[in-house]
């Protein structure tokens, strides 16, 4: 785990000494200044292509430019995406792509007019994010760094935050990864072991993901910076729309803003105009399909991706025809009806995990399984 590298550990106490030494309007270059040498030093080579679209984003407010930029940038991900180019993904590019796709966009559409190479440096390659995200918004980001304010109060909340991130990874993570191994390590044997690996890999999902977010947070609020959070107890969530309000909230958000909404209204301008739930179940499938191609161009994910899409698209057909008589019934709200939707939320995705998990052929053997009994 790249936090609890001593390499990473030395760039960042190198990186913590000087930010709060400098004064406030010198910030942004110093966290440019070790963002490079963080990057140059866990991604080699790589690192010459990111620090080329990094550019190619700074001058995206001219139109070909932007094309250009964000085609470069698409394209370098889909690369890295295909199957068998995963073990040379550089650094954190899956994040990082999605960052400088947002700069792009919104340097071609006008809302970020004027931006400095510390800035957009600093924002690219800031070391606590680059690892595993939160994916950041640059205005956000840089009014965070223009307020940071290093500080007793933020390096002890950071702390708390960084111990809470490594307790989920060292302590919960990798003790559910054990049962999920059985998955690859040998057959399962019956379907209570099946729902078992399952909803093991459930829990460790969760556990592994959000505590990557928490060092990220907490790492970043030791600078006194504060980045967006990214897991709201996910598995609380009483419909599949509030899970990914919940779950992986920034990519969430992205892909709301940059792909959901556009097509969307695109759609709405078109013949399909007369047919709101098409466009709906369309721009979920679509955009979700995006989501699984964003974790990897395989089958396995992109099944993932389609099936959250399938859910989503069920439940807002659900949500805008349910008749106000049944809405309006006091059990429809009670709590044990909203235990129940949690229930059946967690269920649903816990079983949506069983493609993520592994390649299709064992996910097909699996879902016997977990559905009839018997081994793999």
């Amino acid at each position: 785990m790249i936090f609890t590298d001593l390499r990473f550990l030395l760039l960042f106490a190198g990186c913590w000494s000087t930010f709060v030494a400098v004064a406030p309007a010198r910030r942004s270059a110093v966290l440019a200044g070790w963002g490079i040498v963080f990057y140059v030093v866990y991604a080699g080579a790589w690192a010459v292509l990111v620090f080329a679209l990094i550019a190619g984003a700074a001058f995206a407010n001219r139109r070909s430019v932007a094309w250009l930029a964000g085609t470069a940038v698409v394209a370098a991900l889909a690369s890295f995406k295909m199957p068998g180019n995963a073990a040379i993904l550089p650094l954190g590019f899956s994040y990082l792509s999605f960052e400088l796709l947002h700069v792009i966009i919104e340097r071609r559409r006008g809302r970020i007019a004027t931006l400095s190479w510390p800035d957009l440096v600093a924002f690219a390659l800031f070391l606590p994010c680059r690892v595993a995200g939160p994916i950041r918004r640059f205005p956000d980001f840089t009014a965070a760094v223009a307020r940071a304010r290093p500080s007793a109060e933020n390096v002890y909340a950071g702390v708390l935050r960084i111990l809470a991130g490594l307790a989920k990874k060292l302590v919960i993570a990798d003790t559910l990864a054990l049962t999920c191994d059985e998955l690859a390590h040998g057959p399962v044997a019956g379907r209570a072991h099946a729902w078992t690996i399952v909803l093991a890999y459930a829990f460790r999902i969760y556990f592994d993901f959000s505590a990557y977010s928490d060092l990220a947070i907490g790492f970043a609020r030791l600078l006194g910076i504060t980045v967006p959070e990214n897991f709201s107890y996910p598995y609380l969530a009483a419909d599949i729309r509030e899970f990914w309000n919940r779950w992986h909230i920034t990519l969430s958000h992205w892909v709301r803003d940059y792909i959901f909404v556009p097509m969307g209204r695109r759609l709405f301008a078109t013949f399909l105009r007369p047919w709101p739930a098409l466009i709906a179940t369309i721009s979920y499938l679509v955009t979700f399909l995006a989501v699984g191609a964003w974790h990897g161009l395989t089958g396995a994910f992109l099944v993932w991706g389609a099936y959250h899409g399938l859910l989503l698209s069920a439940h807002h057909l659900i949500r805008t025809k349910l008749a106000p008589a049944v809405a309006d019934q006091g059990w429809y709200r009670s709590r044990a009806a909203w235990a129940a939707s949690v229930a059946v939320t967690f269920a649903f995705v816990a079983v949506g995990w069983v493609p993520f998990m592994t390649d299709l052929e064992t996910a097909r053997r699996l879902f016997i399984v977990m559905l009839f009994g018997g081994h793999t």
